[in-house]
């Protein structure tokens, strides 16, 4: 009996090991896989606390993206261990590659949920209908316009700045993995700066099923947030302890203070479809630039500017936007036509007068892209100020004849 008994132990022991191994690869897999240090933004202040109790598969991110806007992300993967959090890996690098192709919330969720159904279909789980849960904030501080769309998830909880509760009704859509064709429904409000903006999973609500997890608890998040000029870290903190999370589920809260550029640091102006005004458009950015005291860019957005206007003109539909924003160490320039159809970098042969118009404004700028809306598209380029000369220019007109241009 005895002998029994220490190889009954031995097992258990074993298999306690086992466990225990199998805990910390999956919690050091989870850790490795969240996110750095989160970006410094200008359109959000940003504070998180993530606690990974059951080495599970939540997640979070702060995505900056095109125009100065930032994208809020917190998921959950189903499950627990280490195939949960290789999964929430790949859903979060999926996500953040859709996000930085500009493209529309709701789009994104769509995507992303037909990445996860395929990943449901080689996934080797039981017992779980869907794959995990989601919820996206898209925040623009030049128009303070909010965006926020949900998979199965908890809604974000909105605070405005006198620390009262902000009713916005965001639809549920289902989780992700979970139907064909599933369709997500955006939520679209416009905040004033200095509100907060919760995003939390359902292991901080108490609630481990879908939706918007307990009232009670949502509640008393609501309460600790009713004092928004407090620290965000120590909103976070407190809201941790208030609401006591679940031993057996991870935990994660993301809190965003918004802001808002001033009006000085934007100019934006409508001109008609017509080659003519391309020197109008020099010509206002020269003058603009040198309001924000950037004397020594203005020749080169001079030429990325003549050249977004020149396309939208001869490539797009309808009158021209033009809008420039000084944002602290950036300086972004964006045109804006009725087409849709995007440019796209080819070759110039040596001979070609023209196409090589998107090869300049490439070589002149640290990041450049084409973000499409329902009505429109806009190419935007950005420099960061103290990085480059206009120097740079003579580099690009060494290499026309063999670049890469566009139309």
């Amino acid at each position: 009996m005895a002998r029994q008994a220490a190889a009954t132990a031995a097992v258990h022991l074993d298999n306690a090991r086992s466990y225990r191994r199998e805990h910390a690869v999956a919690s050091a897999l989870q850790r490795r896989l969240q996110p750095g240090v989160t970006p410094r933004l200008t359109a959000v202040e940003i504070a998180h606390v993530y606690l990974p109790e059951s080495a599970g598969g939540a997640w979070f991110d702060v995505i900056p993206l095109s125009g100065t806007r930032v994208a809020l992300v917190v998921g959950d993967v189903a499950g627990h261990g280490i195939e949960a959090a290789a999964t929430m890996g790949q859903l979060r690098v999926a996500l953040r590659t859709l996000a930085l192709q500009d493209l529309e919330t709701d789009e994104v969720l769509t995507h992303l949920d037909e990445v996860a159904g395929q990943l449901t279909a080689a996934d080797s789980r039981d017992g779980h209908p869907y794959l995990a849960t989601c919820a996206v904030t898209v925040y623009d501080p030049v128009s303070r316009q909010c965006s926020m769309m949900r998979a199965g998830h908890p809604a974000p909880i909105l605070v405005d700045p006198d620390g009262s509760p902000i009713g916005v009704d965001v639809p549920l859509g289902p989780p992700l993995g979970a139907e064909d064709g599933a369709a997500f429904l955006p939520a679209v409000t416009r905040l004033p700066p200095g509100c907060l903006i919760a995003h939390v999973t359902s292991g901080l609500l108490g609630s481990e099923g879908l939706g918007d997890g307990d009232a009670d608890a949502v509640h008393r998040l609501e309460h600790v947030l009713a004092t928004p000029s407090r620290p965000l870290q120590e909103l976070c903190d407190t809201a941790l302890y208030r609401l006591t999370p679940s031993r057996y589920d991870d935990a994660v809260l993301l809190l965003a203070r918004t802001g808002c550029l001033p009006p000085d640091r934007v100019a934006d102006w409508t001109l008609p479809a017509d080659a003519s005004v391309v020197g109008t458009a020099r010509r206002l950015t020269g003058q603009q630039l040198a309001v924000w005291g950037l004397d020594d860019r203005v020749f080169t957005t001079e030429i990325i500017v003549s050249e977004l206007v020149t396309n939208a003109i001869v490539h797009g539909k309808g009158p021209v936007r033009l809008r420039l924003i000084h944002d602290d160490e950036r300086l972004l320039a964006e045109v804006t036509d009725a087409a849709s159809a995007g440019p796209r970098l080819r070759h110039a042969r040596s001979g070609d007068e023209g196409g090589r118009g998107l090869f300049i404004v490439m070589r002149l700028s640290t990041h450049w892209g084409v973000r499409h809306a329902r009505d429109d598209k806009t190419v935007w380029s950005e420099q960061r100020l103290g990085e480059g000369t206009p120097d740079d220019l003579f580099a690009a007109v060494d290499t026309f004849d063999t670049a890469e241009a566009g139309v």
